[in-house]
C-alpha cells in the first residue's frame, strides 16, 4: 500500500487553484467564467481550511454602507455569516465581520498586476468592523474568536496595537514578472528593481502597511511577507504601524518548499488566534429611511368615545396579562 502526502497534495490544490482562474480569465463571457470555476478545487480548498470557512468570491461590505472591489477569494464562516446574493458568485457580499481573508490570484504577477492586488486588499481592510468598546477599560475592545457565535465568547484587546483585529490579505501567483530569484535577494539592493521593488514602492505609497498585502505567494518557489526587522533590538511577531509613512518592517523573500501550504499556514493561525466582531445581522437589515418620511397617522378603534389623557388612563389593550402564574401539584 502505498503512503499519502498531504503536502504534495496541498501544493497541487494551489497550483490548480490558479490554473483554474487563469482558464476563467480565458472566457468571454460572465456565464462561462462562472461555469469554469463551478467545477473548481474550491471543495478541495474547504476540506483544508478551517472547518467552518467557505470559500466564495464577490464584495465585502461594513455598516456604513462601504463596499470593497471585487475580490477573486472571500474567505467567510459559512455557518454564520450571510451572504446576500444578486444572482451569482461574483455578484455575493459578505459583511466584514464574518470575513476571515480575501486573496487574488493572477497567473503571473508584474508590475500592474501588483498594484491592482494592492488596491484591492485595501479595499477590504479599509473597512470598519462593528467591533464594541469595553466599557471597564479605556482603549480596549471587545472581539471574538472567529467560528464563534455566543456573544459570551469575547475577549479584550488594543484595537491599535495589533494586527489580529484585521482581515488577511493575500495574493497568490505561479510566477513573478520578472522573475525573482535567490539570486536577487543576495544583491547589494535587491530592493530597488524587479517586483520586490515594486513592492516596497507600493507599500511606501500606501501610507499605512495595516491596509498593505499579508503575503504574496508565488508557487514557483517564493513567498513575501512583512516581517519585524532587528533595528533597535525589536524582533519576533509583526506588529503593523498605523497610520504612519513609513515602512517600519522587513520585507522577507523566502524560499520554500511549498509556498501554497505556508499560506494555508498562515490561514489556520488567524483562524485561531484572530479577532472580529459579532455580526450585527439586525443592524445590516435595518431599512434606511430615503428623504422625509412625513407624517404618520396613528387611529385607535374599539376604544371608548373618549379618553382623558390626565384621568385614569385606560387602553384598549388592558386586558392583556403577560404575567407567568406558578402552578401547584395539587389537585391532581
Amino acid at each position: 500500500m502505498g503512503t499519502f502526502d498531504p503536502a504534495k497534495y496541498v501544493r497541487r490544490v494551489g497550483r490548480r487553484l490558479v490554473h483554474e482562474f487563469e482558464n476563467a480569465g480565458l472566457a468571454t463571457t460572465p456565464g462561462q467564467k462562472g461555469d469554469v470555476k463551478e467545477h473548481s478545487v474550491r471543495k478541495e480548498l474547504e476540506g483544508i481550511l478551517p472547518r467552518g470557512i467557505g470559500v466564495g468570491e464577490g464584495f465585502v461590505i461594513d455598516l456604513s454602507g462601504n463596499t470593497s472591489r471585487q475580490m477573486d477569494v472571500i474567505l467567510y464562516e459559512r455557518d454564520l455569516c450571510p451572504a446576500f446574493s444578486l444572482g451569482g458568485p461574483e455578484a455575493t457580499y459578505y459583511p466584514v465581520e464574518g470575513v476571515l481573508a480575501v486573496g487574488e490570484i493572477k497567473s503571473t504577477i508584474g508590475k500592474r498586476e501588483l498594484e491592482d492586488a494592492f488596491d484591492k486588499i485595501r479595499s477590504v481592510k479599509a473597512l470598519k468592523r462593528a467591533f464594541e468598546r469595553f466599557r471597564e477599560e479605556k482603549g480596549v475592545y471587545i472581539g471574538r474568536r472567529y467560528g464563534e457565535s455566543g456573544q459570551g465568547l469575547t475577549e479584550g484587546f488594543h484595537l491599535d496595537s495589533t494586527n489580529l483585529g484585521d482581515i488577511f490579505g493575500f495574493a497568490l501567483a505561479e510566477t513573478s514578472r520578472p522573475k525573482f530569484t535567490i539570486e536577487d535577494a543576495k544583491s547589494d539592493k535587491p530592493y530597488s528593481r524587479g517586483i520586490l521593488g515594486h513592492y516596497c514602492n507600493n507599500v511606501e505609497g500606501m501610507g499605512d502597511d495595516t491596509l498593505c498585502p499579508d503575503m504574496v505567494v508565488f508557487l514557483d518557489g517564493i513567498i513575501v511577507e512583512a516581517r519585524n526587522s532587528n533595528v533597535g533590538g525589536h524582533s519576533g511577531r509583526y506588529v503593523p504601524v498605523r497610520a504612519k509613512r513609513t515602512l517600519p518592517h522587513a520585507i522577507g523573500p523566502a524560499p520554500t518548499e511549498s509556498p501554497f501550504g505556508d499560506l494555508i499556514k498562515r490561514l489556520w493561525h488567524r483562524y485561531q488566534m484572530g479577532l472580529t466582531a459579532h455580526i450585527p445581522l439586525e443592524r445590516y437589515l435595518d431599512i434606511k429611511p430615503e428623504g422625509d418620511p412625513g407624517r404618520i397617522w396613528l387611529r385607535i378603534v374599539n376604544a371608548p368615545s373618549h379618553i382623558e389623557v390626565e384621568a385614569d388612563y385606560r387602553t384598549p389593550i388592558e386586558h392583556i396579562n403577560n404575567k407567568l402564574i406558578p402552578l401547584s401539584n395539587q389537585g391532581r
